[in-house]
């Protein structure tokens, strides 16, 4: 399977360009109820092969003040594989939507958000007056 990248040129005719997988991406799959900070949680693929385990998923946490991104590779949270802060006067203007999607990225390497799973996202106000 390939993924496909559609974009107009100046001369208004559409380029198709053909990247070939492994397309990298998350999907958001559980957001745990309001007990403790606001989590989540997305499935990764493709997995991550990291000194002969497989990880398979990223916890983004919502910790006063800052957002704490994991990586797991199994069903309970003790079996961690990476973990990243990213501190709160780093996040700028960025929704809660945004900085989900850009920590992602920028922790897993080109990853990206291809689906919500239907979840509510936080609104549109900055990050930083949500969390």
């Amino acid at each position: 399977m390939t993924q496909r990248e559609i974009s107009l040129k100046k001369d208004e005719t559409l380029l198709v360009k053909w990247i070939a997988e492994p397309f990298r991406y998350a999907r958001l799959v559980r957001v745990p109820g309001d007990s403790g900070p606001r989590a989540y949680i997305f499935d990764i693929h493709p997995i991550i092969q990291e000194g002969g385990t497989e990880l398979k998923r990223a916890d983004l946490r919502f910790y006063h003040p800052n957002l704490y991104v994991s990586l797991y590779y199994g069903p309970s949270d003790d079996q961690r594989g990476g973990l990243k802060e990213i501190r709160r006067d780093s996040w700028g203007e960025q929704t809660v939507k945004q900085l989900l999607a850009s920590a992602l990225a920028g922790y897993l390497e080109g990853y990206e958000v291809v689906d919500w799973g239907g979840f509510a996202v936080s609104d549109d106000r900055p990050a930083t007056q949500v969390y």
